[in-house]
């Protein structure tokens, strides 16, 4: 597996209203990847592909896309978007997907890590890993 397929496998994980940061993914991976190696990993997910008709199935080859993985979930250290370094990406995209499932941002458009933060899955996770 690669190791953008794991960071999509982690990704896929943070449920609704909660967060990880890229460097904890970076953490999660034992450091095979930087903090800003999760983000062009999280950048490579492809679009949506279209439903194939024979199967019905909505993913791309790998089976990870950007509708199935919440990449939106994943913020920078200190609860910020970093997706204005992404040319393609609306301003404030992520921050509504964000605000979409109950996160609220303070005046300088972060979030509080100590409220939303999946601290339990991380570890948990990363107890699997060993």
């Amino acid at each position: 597996m690669s190791v953008y397929a794991e960071v999509y496998k982690i990704v896929k994980k943070i449920p609704r209203g909660r967060v990880l940061t890229y460097g904890l993914i970076s953490d999660l991976l034992e450091k095979r990847l930087s903090a800003q190696g999760v983000g062009w990993a999280l950048r490579a997910l492809p679009g949506p592909t279209k439903k194939r008709k024979s199967t019905g199935t909505t993913t791309s080859k790998s089976g990870f896309d950007s509708k199935n993985v919440p990449w939106h979930r994943v913020v920078n250290s200190t609860g910020g978007i970093s997706t204005h370094k992404n040319p393609g990406m609306p301003p404030d995209f992520q921050k509504h997907l964000l605000e979409a499932e109950g996160i609220v941002f303070d005046s300088e458009n972060k979030l509080d890590l100590s409220k939303h933060l999946w601290l339990d899955g991380a570890r948990d996770i990363a107890k699997r890993r060993r």
